[in-house]
């Protein structure tokens, strides 16, 4: 009865570490414009000190998925 109560622990915590884990990626979306507010098509957008990356589509926007937090 012991064990069976230490690996049902062991398993909940598992699930709450990998829910947590998860938990960590977001989206980043917005819309480059120039200084009268026109949209900026075409423009490089970027994430410091990673590889990810997009271009801005036609109506200025952008949307980078499944980025981590921090």
């Amino acid at each position: 009865m012991k064990k069976l109560l230490h690996l049902l622990w062991v398993c909940i915590f598992l699930v709450i570490i990998a829910g947590m884990s998860f938990a960590h990626q977001v989206t980043i979306h917005g819309k480059v414009v120039d200084v009268s507010g026109g949209s900026l098509p075409g423009v490089s957008v970027s994430v410091k000190g990673t590889t990810s990356g997009t271009i801005t589509s036609t109506t200025g926007t952008y949307t980078l998925s499944n980025q981590s937090v921090g």
